[in-house]
């Protein structure tokens, strides 16, 4: 009985020795670019010897105490790292935890204490619910000072206000949320006196929530909150950072589309790294001169508002009777401008004017250009005052093409990390929006170890997405990035929706950390069980999903979790979702996710995977996390449309009757379904009836019925919709399963 319960603890404690690292809280959010920082990290299952996994080259060196819940770390950087935010993530025998975003400097880091030892300095506290941290600083009269708190851009939840007190307690400054600084704080302050000055950081509304950490920098150091100009074109020499030093930085020929740039060499930087986003339209600069350089067409032109409630103009050559897309660019690039944008011609008539546009302060205006009309005078105007060398902005100039924008997709993951267990796997998902490209998506990933391959990489022409599985041997942990390719040559990055920090170092918002377990399929895996090579899905129906569990303690819990391709829904009834959560219980082995299919399941085919975590006693903490391979099902329509007579339908017009026009085709019924079908046609163009025919469930063939009056204007009408609808399952009336559209064309002949 003694070996067989010495058995069991030893099977239990090696689920736990794997489990995977969570980092909690970090006493200190920063390093110190060539000195040394002592981080004490708090957490679960951190392991005997966990380790940090930073972009750059540290000294570690952990402190022997440490415990699964508590690590604590030395950190020594050497004199080259270049400042700016970076994450941090621990590194385990269970894998990698999620990262935290930390601020490295030449500033010494230290928690927040009553009195700091010297200044420049960073101090590191946190602050929730109405609570008002302070900190004291001895000062000279005439000393210059910034306070700056750091506290959203690195993630925390905190609304920082910070005051400058006199040793008297009288305020001599203070500073409120800035859109700017992403809704952190900064002020600068000239000591009117010897004495020792008080710091005071809260929540804007003394209601901070969780987690309220933040960084707090006193004394003086160089910063740059942006670059001008904020977007530069392929042949640009050099950007200017705005800050509160003055400097130019030389560009290089070969640069990504978000590419870090290098810090001078003299001054002590902190804050976010700069960075210069690279356009492939002309991209003009109002300071060099425009004569000669607006044509028609698309470009986009940078300049900087310097006076109060001030107005500049261009010149805009423009097409008669054609559309012109004017969008400034000022807020969503961290400028302190709210402008207007104001349409005027050679006499300075007023054609239109707009402020606000969708979600933003920046403004947007889809102008029609006048009959006769070749130029017109576009003037940005400031309508708050907040002038100054960053009140920078940025005019887009697009005519307007009957076939809609370039197309385009923005790719995103809301997945941070990979684990592999030896002989294992692990799958990401990856998702498209869409922006009128509807073409293949090709992704690959950079800084991936070699032994490491990937499946499933291809987003489908008609795809929402894909379920990315890697598998291989792995030794050390690493940070890749990833990105996706589409046929016309367009290659965008993938992000982490909802990251911080994606407007202001959009690389940390592409980064996913890769690590090994020391688990192995043998201790805790998930595969299919029993599944058909004929199973689909069959839209506004349920899809039964089996799977077989096999785990070291049979006592454990096991969550089950669905992974599909489809990009995720607002709307919940739109999704493939489970009908319930699905858990494994202690002994049980064999389990089911039902899939709940939407009505509209627009593509041919989608993804699907079974996730399942080892959970803790308390169900509190995952251990271990395994994936099924990822299945591709087809998605089988209950109904379709089959066209008998052509796709293009050509009419003569009668110039007094109506002409008469029949479209012919049958309804294809399968998977069970046998009633009636709507047969409906949408597109068709304005003074022609769009019928509706009802197809009943002993019948097949149809025939739909169009009068085209005189009046119609010739020419091709495209873009026509045939399609068939019908309530499959009669428990559910009100959902209707719609067929794949079929393309139609009208050409009317005089």
């Amino acid at each position: 009985m003694r070996l067989l319960l010495f058995c069991s603890l030893c099977l239990c404690a090696s689920v736990v020795q794997s489990a995977e690292p969570t980092l909690r809280t970090v006493n200190v959010r920063g390093l110190q670019v060539g000195g040394t920082t002592t981080l004490i990290l708090d957490g679960d299952d951190l392991g005997k010897a966990p380790k940090l996994l930073l972009p750059f080259p540290a000294k570690q060196t952990l402190n022997p105490k440490s415990t699964e819940k508590q690590a604590t770390i030395e950190v020594a950087l050497d004199a080259t790292i270049a400042p700016g935010y970076y994450h941090l993530r621990i590194v385990t025998e269970g894998g990698v935890s999620l990262p935290a975003i930390i601020g490295v400097d030449k500033l010494p880091q230290k928690p927040l204490a009553k009195e700091a030892e010297a200044l420049p300095i960073a101090l590191h506290g946190t602050a929730t619910g109405s609570t008002v941290t302070e900190a004291a600083f001895v000062g000279k009269a005439g000393l210059k000072v910034m306070v700056e708190v750091e506290a959203e851009r690195l993630g925390s939840k905190l609304r920082p206000v910070v005051h400058l007190y006199t040793s008297k307690k009288l305020q001599l400054a203070w500073s409120w949320p800035t859109p700017s600084l992403l809704g952190d704080t900064r002020l600068e302050a000239t000591l009117p006196e010897d004495g020792t000055y008080t710091v005071a950081v809260h929540d804007a509304e003394y209601a901070g929530a969780a987690p309220g950490f933040f960084r707090l920098k006193i004394g003086q150091w160089n910063y740059a909150d942006r670059v001008f100009p904020p977007i530069v074109g392929t042949n640009a020499k050099s950007v200017e950072l705005l800050g509160n030093t003055a400097t130019k930085l030389e560009l290089t020929s070969d640069r990504n589309p978000f590419q870090p740039l290098p810090w001078p060499a003299e001054g002590v930087w902190s804050g976010p790294r700069p960075y210069v986003e690279t356009s492939s339209r002309p991209e003009l600069l109002a300071e060099d001169g425009l004569s000669g350089m607006l044509k028609v067409g698309s470009f986009a032109i940078s300049d900087r508002l310097t006076k109060p409630f001030e107005e500049i103009k261009f010149r805009v050559p423009v097409v008669p009777n054609t559309k012109v897309r004017f969008e400034v660019f000022a807020e969503r690039l961290g400028s302190p401008l709210d402008v207007a944008l104001v349409i005027r011609d050679d006499k300075d008539n007023v054609f239109a004017r707009v402020e606000d546009g969708p979600g933003t302060l920046d403004p947007v205006l889809e102008y029609a250009v006048p009959d006769k009309v070749t130029a017109v005078f576009v003037g940005v105007v400031d309508t708050q005052g907040n002038v100054g060398p960053q009140a920078a902005f940025r005019l887009t100039v697009d005519p307007v093409s009957a076939n809609g924008p370039p197309p385009d997709f923005r790719l995103f993951t809301p997945s941070q990390r990979m684990a592999l267990p030896a002989g294992g796997r692990w799958v990401l998902p990856v998702f498209a929006e869409r922006r009128g490209y509807l073409g293949r998506i090709e992704l690959s990933a950079s800084g991936l170890p070699s032994g490491v391959k990937l499946e499933g990489t291809a987003i489908a022409a008609d795809g929402d997405g894909t379920l990315v599985t890697a598998s291989g041997s792995l030794i050390e942990a690493a940070i890749t990035a990833w990105k996706g390719r589409g046929d016309i040559a367009l290659e965008r990055p993938v992000f982490l929706k909802g990251h911080p920090l994606e407007k202001l170092q959009p690389w940390l918002a592409t980064e996913v950390a890769i690590a090994a377990t020391t688990a192995r399929v043998a201790e805790f895996a998930v595969e299919w069980r029993g599944l058909p090579d004929t199973a689909g899905l069959v839209p506004a129906l349920k899809q039964a999903l089996p799977v077989k569990v096999t785990r070291l303690d049979p006592a454990t819990t096991v969550r089950l979790t669905l992974l599909t391709s489809q990009t995720p829904q607002v709307d919940p009834n739109r999704a493939i979702r489970p009908e319930k959560p699905v858990e494994l219980g202690a002994k049980i082995s064999d389990g089911e996710v039902v899939a709940l299919l939407p009505a509209d399941l627009p593509a041919i085919g989608y993804d699907i995977a079974i996730q399942a975590e080892l959970l803790s006693a308390d169900k509190q903490r995952v251990l271990a996390t395994a994936f099924t391979p990822v299945k591709r099902l087809p998605v089988r329509m209950p109904i379709a449309v089959k066209l008998s007579s052509p796709a293009k339908i050509d009419v003569k017009l009668d110039p007094k009757l109506p002409v008469n026009v029949e479209i012919k085709g049958e309804i294809v019924r399968s998977e069970g379904y046998t009633g009636e079908a709507t047969v409906t046609l949408v597109g068709l163009p304005p003074g022609i009836a769009a019928p509706t025919l009802v197809v009943k469930a002993a019948e097949t063939a149809f025939v739909l019925k169009l009068a085209v009056p005189p009046s119609i204007a010739p020419g091709e009408t495209k873009g026509i919709k045939l399609s068939a609808s019908a309530v499959t399952d009669p428990k559910q009336p009100n959902i209707r399963v719609k067929s794949r559209d079929i393309d139609l064309s009208l050409n009317v002949i005089k």
